[in-house]
């Protein structure tokens, strides 16, 4: 018997293919989350929507529940106050003055230097180039950045819903085999490392709730196309 060839790949499990509709919305909150400043509009939208008490990727794991509690909290609480004190922990943790408290590029947490735009950033720059994906600040910030890898996660799984909605066999086999390879080789790989810097650091809920949820999710993630950290 031949191995199947491209074009016969087994098709992707039937609950990874119902879910990535709802992935999408997570992925994209959790994306923008880490990779933008926090904004007033932004937040009360969502804490007006109630998005918390109805996260759209459910789970049973511990860590998406606490951080469900936690952001849920902030929410009920939201006054546009507190937009000054979210700014200053995301730039602690991000941004600085001073000592990055969770770096937020793949680069520094996979190569010997621990700087920026190394090998993971050319990879993940490939990965994004096959399907139309450019980072916003490409040359001048590096590629592998969590929110953007988050975000990428989103945009395959927007791509795999619409590949079922259409019945594309090929092109919903690409997505599961794109999503999980990158789960595997990137963001399993380190995202953990930097998810638990932010648990560690932040000053508050939100960015703790954050963490949290995304530390879930990934798991969530890694569980419906079956993948496990390479390296």
């Amino acid at each position: 018997m031949t191995a199947p060839t491209e074009e016969e790949a087994p098709p992707p499990p039937d609950e990874w293919r119902r879910r990535q509709e709802e992935q999408a919305l997570a992925y994209h909150f959790l994306g923008r989350c880490f990779y933008e400043p926090p904004r007033a509009e932004w937040l009360a939208a969502f804490a007006g929507d109630r998005l918390f008490e109805a996260w759209p990727f459910p789970s049973g794991d511990d860590r998406t529940a606490a951080g469900l509690t936690l952001l849920a909290a902030f929410c009920a609480g939201w006054n546009p106050l507190q937009l000054g004190t979210l700014t200053w922990d995301y730039n602690r943790l991000f941004v600085g003055p001073g000592e990055m408290l969770a770096a937020p590029w793949e680069s520094v947490y996979r190569s010997k230097t621990k700087l920026t735009f190394q090998e993971p950033t050319l990879q993940v720059r490939a990965i994004y180039e096959r399907f139309g994906v450019q980072a916003p600040a490409i040359h001048r910030e590096p590629d592998d950045h969590l929110g953007l890898e988050l975000a990428f996660i989103a945009t395959v799984s927007d791509l795999a819903a619409r590949a079922a909605a259409g019945d594309d066999a090929a092109r919903l086999a690409r997505c599961f085999e794109t999503q999980r390879d990158f789960l595997q080789d990137h963001l399993l790989v380190w995202a953990p490392a930097c998810l638990a810097l932010v648990e560690q650091h932040a000053e508050t809920d939100y960015y703790r709730g954050a963490a949290r949820l995304a530390l879930g999710s990934l798991a969530e993630s890694a569980r419906l196309c079956d993948a496990t950290p390479s390296g």
